[in-house]
């Protein structure tokens, strides 16, 4: 399985298992062109998007056709309302950097 790993640009994530692409961000079109291309699933570390980029992720989350989950670094109160958060499959928050490891073990069956 392929997963993609989109971080803002200056973030390094650690290691991340075999089959995991990390490409870094410096907006939204970055993000949509990277979920333009080929992967089985993605993840999002949204902490560098500004707020006016979030429809635009959005958008191509909802037109990849793949399971993509949403990592925050910082707490999330799961109510207020984000375009990118409802576009994906699922939010993880509030475990930093950690979070990505948790969504690769979301996206990778047992």
């Amino acid at each position: 399985m392929s997963i993609l790993v989109l971080v803002p640009a200056g973030t390094v994530p650690g290691a991340l298992p075999t089959g995991c692409d990390v490409v870094t961000y410096a907006d939204g079109d970055d993000v949509a062109r990277a979920l333009a291309g080929p992967f089985d699933a993605a993840i999002i570390l949204s902490d560098g998007l500004p707020g006016a980029n979030l429809a635009i992720v959005a958008a191509a989350v909802s037109s990849c056709g793949r399971p993509v989950i949403e990592v925050r670094s910082e707490h999330w109160d799961g109510a207020t309302h984000s375009p990118l958060s409802a576009a994906c499959r699922g939010v993880i928050s509030g475990f930093g950097l950690a979070g990505i490891g948790e969504a690769i073990r979301a996206l990778v069956p047992a």
